[in-house]
């Protein structure tokens, strides 16, 4: 799928990985809806007529709706491509802690709150914008003909499969949106639309350098070539391949240098 003259709405765009998808996008001349917690009118002040700022909670059903409605209004009339959903959130600590204490429930539902439902919140709802759009494909359509009619990116990572010590909260939602692609992009195939997702190792962001200088080192110490943590444009290069890979569909990808996770 061309990006190119499509709206497309990218969540944690101000920073980090989120923000490298968007300059992509920008730069194969797309229109690139930045919803983030963080943002601001005043962001709009000195950007790109084809980049907007929406601030937008993405675990909160009325704020995901009420952003995408803005985008609506800011771009009306033009044809939606899809959404690359990258906001997220990271909050360490074990099952039991050292002071014999069950993890927080309330974190561990916090955690699950941005990282899953924002996930589904974010896809459904853009999911349901880009099905209005085209709608159903006819069953005697001919397969030469069917072309990509949007396109949805959500972000786990490879914690959902090898988390360390630590991770309990953070792993299982990122595992749990890696259960969301598949069944999602059944759903959605008849619309003609694609459901991939990323699966990141530790990249240079700030997510990333929160991180302690033990888990790091051992972090780097899995990982084959190159032995360095990702940078946020190799991330932002991926989704748009996925983008324009028309045969990349229902599945994972990691992004990880070869490495893989120790339990600690």
């Amino acid at each position: 799928m061309d990006p190119a003259g499509l709206v497309w709405i990218v969540t944690g765009g101000k920073s980090g990985l989120g923000a490298a998808v968007a300059h992509a996008l920008q730069a194969r001349n797309a229109y690139v809806a930045v919803l983030d917690l963080n943002a601001s009118p005043d962001d709009d002040n000195h950007a790109a007529p084809n980049l907007a700022h929406f601030q937008c909670d993405a675990g909160d059903e009325p704020s995901v709706k009420h952003a995408l409605d803005a985008v609506k209004a800011h771009w009306k009339g033009k044809k939606w491509g899809g959404v690359v959903h990258a906001a997220g959130v990271g909050m360490a600590g074990k099952t039991v802690g050292n002071d014999g204490q069950p993890f927080s429930f309330d974190v561990f539902q916090e955690v699950h709150r941005i990282n899953l439902l924002g996930s589904f919140l974010v896809a459904s709802n853009v999911a349901a914008i880009l099905a209005a759009q085209g709608g159903t494909i006819p069953r005697d359509a001919d397969p030469s003909t069917i072309k990509d009619r949007g396109v949805i990116i959500l972000t786990s990572s490879v914690s959902a499969t090898e988390g360390q010590m630590g991770q309990v909260a953070y792993g299982s939602s990122k595992a749990a949106v890696e259960g969301l692609v598949l069944p999602m992009a059944r759903d959605l195939a008849r619309y003609g639309i694609r459901v991939m997702n990323i699966a990141p190792s530790l990249f240079s962001t700030a997510m990333g350098k929160g991180t302690s200088d033990k888990v790091r080192a051992g972090l780097l110490a899995g990982t084959l070539h190159p032995p360095r943590f990702g940078e946020a444009r190799e991330f932002g290069q991926l989704a748009l391949a996925i983008i324009e890979n028309g045969y990349l569909n229902g599945g994972t990808i990691r992004i990880d240098g070869g490495g893989r996770m120790a339990k600690a």
